[in-house]
Formats: structure tokens, C-alpha cells, sequence
């Protein structure tokens, strides 16, 4: 008797990107909360927050950027999605979204080129790319999208071209 509750493929984050990722955020949370409890602590024991009110506000205020991106770099490398026998479900930190296979309609890919570093003068910029493999659903909503840092999109994508195909040639024959 087949499994139905062990899924096909995953499609997630390469493992050294993602190890990567959830080291880079953790540190970035671990940072955040200790600055962030030192500047309280210190304050209390002071007892003088009249006179650190400034102090404090700017000593909280750097550190929460540090903690958001921190949880953004986790959720990121937790994000996959896992394809089952005509169902595919999309696993975004603690949200998960369920698709039948005939619900997505298009995959398209494109390339998205971005620059890193800076202009200084005669300093030529370096341009990095990403290929972003888009998935969308039957009215044109966006669903969800992956770039090279992830497993199986091309495996995914050939899976969503062969479904609509099955369902133009159905619908040829009706």
C-alpha cells in the first residue's frame, strides 16, 4: 500500500544557504536582545531614566532592525514547499497554504540583476543576477516564488507545465 502522507519532492533553501541564513539570523536576534537588555538593565539600576531617556531611546532603536531582519533571514530558510500526489503545499514560517496542481496555472522565469558595491569614481560596480522562477495561480495572483538558492523549482515547473497541459488537451477533446 502506497504512503500518501510522504510527499513527491521538496522544493527548500540549499542546505549551506540555509545553514547559513539561520546562523546569520540567530546572531542577528542574539545581538539585538542583548543590546537591547543591557540598555534596560542599565537604566534600572541607574534609576536616573530622566537623563538617559535620549540615550535609551537610541540604544533601543538601533537593535530592533537587527532583530527584524533577523527573523526575515529565519523565515526565509524555513520557507518550502512540498509536493504530494496532486497537492502542493507552501510552508511559510508558521502559515502553510494548500494547492491542488490544476490551482497553478503559470511559471514564469525571469531574471532579475541587481547591483552590489559602491560607485566610487573610476570604481566599475559589480552586477549580480538571480534567476526567479514565479508561480502563479488561475486569476494571476502571485503565489509564491524561488530563485537559485532553492532545490526542484525546475523539477516543480516542468510538473505545473505538464498539468496544464493535460488540462488544454481535456478540454480540446470536450
Amino acid at each position: 500500500m502506497e504512503n500518501l502522507s510522504a510527499y513527491r519532492y521538496c522544493i527548500a533553501m540549499k542546505k549551506g544557504r540555509k545553514i547559513l541564513n539561520l546562523i546569520v539570523g540567530c546572531l542577528m536576534i542574539l545581538i539585538s536582545i542583548i543590546f537591547i537588555t543591557t540598555t534596560v538593565f542599565s537604566c534600572i539600576f541607574m534609576q536616573e531614566f530622566v537623563y538617559y531617556t535620549f540615550l535609551t531611546i537610541f540604544l533601543v532603536i538601533i537593535p530592533l532592525p537587527l532583530f527584524i531582519f533577523g527573523i526575515i533571514g529565519i523565515v526565509s530558510a524555513t520557507k518550502r514547499v512540498e509536493v504530494y500526489k496532486g497537492k502542493v503545499i507552501y510552508h511559510i514560517g508558521f502559515k502553510n497554504k494548500e494547492y491542488r496542481m490544476s490551482d497553478i496555472k503559470t511559471s514564469k522565469t525571469k531574471s532579475e540583476t541587481y547591483r552590489t558595491g559602491l560607485d566610487y569614481g573610476n570604481i566599475v560596480p559589480t552586477y549580480s543576477y538571480d534567476k526567479l522562477t514565479v508561480f502563479y495561480d488561475k486569476k494571476g495572483k502571485k503565489i509564491f516564488k524561488f530563485g537559485l538558492a532553492y532545490d526542484n523549482v525546475e523539477r516543480l515547473k516542468a510538473d505545473v507545465n505538464n498539468t496544464q497541459k493535460s488540462i488544454a488537451k481535456q478540454h480540446n477533446k470536450n
